[in-house]
Formats: C-alpha cells, structure tokens, sequence
C-alpha cells in the first residue's frame, strides 16, 4: 500500500508540475471560458439529432419527400452534369474572387475624390475638342436654319447646275459617289 501511495504522490506531483506550466494554465483558462459555448453546441447538435430522428419516422414527411423526389427527371445525364459542374466549382469561384476583387477597387475608386477627379479631368481633355466640334456644327446648322428660314429662294435647274461647279459641292459629291460605290461593292 505503500507503494501505491509513492506511486500516486509521484503522479500527482506530475500533474500539478504540469498545470503550474504558464501555458497549460492559459489553455486551460480559454477552455474553461469557451465551455458554455461547448454546451451550447452540443445542445443544438442533440437539438439537430433528434429533429432528423423525428423527420426519419414521420410517414407523412417521408411520404412528401418521396413525392417530390420522383416528380424530377434525375437520371445520369443530370449526376453528370452536377458532377461536372461540381468539378468547375474552384474555376467559378476563383472567377467570383476576381469579380469582387474588380467590384472592390472600382468601389474605391469611385470613392476616393482625388482619382475621380483625375479620371474626369483627362476624360475631359480628351473629349472637350469634340465637344467644341459638335457645338461648332451645332451653330453652323442653325445658321443655315435660320438663313434659310428668313430668305427663302426660288431654285430652278440652273442654279443647280451653278453650285455643282463649287468645289465645296464637288468635293461633297465625291464623298456621295465614293460612299455609293463602297456599298455597291459590299452588296
């Protein structure tokens, strides 16, 4: 009896050398604060058991299931497909990570002022001389509109065969032509 008592006081003092250790005592103190959350899961595992238990008994549920199953086409062309779709997961989901990742900078950067700024201002010196352009043809057709509007002429054949021999009207008329001949080709 002796020996058994050396026995457990050489175990014991192992045990308490141990748990005087700074890391098993901070394990043990994270474990001791999570147990409730232990508790917790475990109940809502048993809570998850036994509501599969009470599914699987139920004839009613059962039956339900069975309808539903047997009112879809599940053959092997459709295992296939989920297999291979299932194979092109990791592929899609990386395409999804590099969509948010597009999604996430193009949000920053509508964001940030100073970029978008920037961004305006270079759209801006791109597109102001076509701008000015259009407000130019803009102002050119309203001229005419206008001049048109206030001196209305009498055009006969002659004054036609007049402007044909305007350069700016040749040169109008060879846009024409050449645009004719291009579409003559392509039909």
């Amino acid at each position: 009896m002796a020996n058994a008592t050396v026995s457990m006081s050489k175990e014991l003092y192992q045990i308490i050398e141990t748990l005087e250790k700074p890391e098993v005592r901070d394990s043990l103190q994270r474990l001791l604060e999570k147990l409730p959350n232990v508790e917790q899961t475990i109940e809502s595992a048993e809570n998850v058991v036994g509501f599969g238990k009470a599914v699987l008994t139920d004839d009613k549920t059962i039956d339900r299931y069975e309808q539903f199953v047997s009112t879809y086409n599940v053959g092997s062309e459709t295992i296939t497909a989920i297999v291979q779709l299932m194979e092109k997961l990791p592929k899609l989901v990386q395409i999804i990570h590099q969509l948010e990742n597009i999604i996430d900078f193009g949000a920053a950067v509508l964001q940030d002022k100073q970029t978008t700024e920037y961004t305006m201002n270079n759209l801006k010196s791109y597109t102001d001389s076509y701008v000015e352009k259009g407000k130019t043809g803009m102002d050119f057709f309203r001229m005419v509109q206008q001049r048109a509007e206030e001196k209305p002429q009498h055009i006969n054949v002659f004054s036609i065969i007049k402007w044909t021999k305007d350069p700016s009207v040749q040169k109008t008329l060879n846009y024409v032509q050449s645009a004719l001949d291009i579409l003559k080709e392509k039909n």
